[in-house]
């Protein structure tokens, strides 16, 4: 199962579902894919996939700007991380 690293970016995308989280906890989701981890977060917490696909992706330390077709295993922890907007 890969391990998603619960932060106030990823509570705020789950709406009000993610509000009743436990801030220090992190979410167990079965997928091989970064593709089947949107899937199953959007089938879980409708709606959070637009605000997710924005945000860059750390799996196991490396960061993607493009994780989509990012393999998972059982070990990994992901961690959504918000795009910052500059001028």
């Amino acid at each position: 199962m890969a391990r998603v690293i619960m932060n106030s970016f990823l509570r705020d995308a789950l709406g009000d579902a993610g509000s009743t989280l436990d801030p220090a906890g992190n979410l167990e989701i079965p997928v091989t894919s970064m593709r089947g981890l949107f899937t199953a977060l959007d089938a879980e917490y409708p709606g959070c996939r637009n605000a997710l696909s924005s945000a860059a992706v750390a799996i196991d330390g490396d960061i993607y700007t493009d994780a989509l077709i990012e393999p998972l295993n059982e070990t990994s922890e992901v961690v959504f991380i918000p795009a910052i907007e500059g001028g």
